[in-house]
């Protein structure tokens, strides 16, 4: 039977995998609205969860590594909560940005916590997929830009 910390940890990594669809499919010019909707109540129900399982709300617990990475991490949820009122050329850059913080984040938490090592793999693909998409998007619209100046 999976553990309500199991089920933490694979809301992460769900979530993580819909934020890096969203952020390549926003970067394409079709913000995918749907799915970053479902995607955003994964991201929160995963953060309740932390603050629940793992912090037992306890703010002390929860900033025991310091109030950086609290203060980003936080800071890449509310861009993402922020994201679904804003219009879609600015969400799209909003959950980029919350892309690249999250990236960071799960990057280095599957090799410094031994309780999601297990994810490593996925977590390296997820972020490799959804960083080539994004790059890819951005390289073809400076490309486009560049195409519309010339006379």
């Amino acid at each position: 039977m999976m553990s309500l910390l199991d089920l933490t940890f694979l809301l992460a990594v769900a979530g993580y995998a819909g934020l890096a669809a969203a952020v390549v499919m926003a970067g394409a010019g079709r913000p995918p609205v749907r799915l970053w909707r479902a995607t955003s109540v994964v991201i929160v129900l995963h953060v309740t969860l932390v603050w629940a399982v793992r912090y037992e709300w306890s703010l002390a617990e929860a900033t025991r590594n310091g109030p950086a990475g609290f203060l980003i991490f936080h800071g890449a949820l509310a861009l993402i909560v922020v994201s679904h009122a804003v219009r879609p050329g600015v969400a799209g850059r909003l959950i980029a940005v919350a892309f690249a913080i999250v990236t960071l984040g799960a990057l280095g938490a599957v090799f410094r916590y031994a309780e999601v090592a297990v994810y490593r793999i996925p977590v390296i693909l997820i972020a490799a997929a959804g960083a080539t998409g994004l790059l890819r998007q951005y390289v073809r619209r400076a490309g486009t830009a560049g195409r519309r100046r010339s006379p």
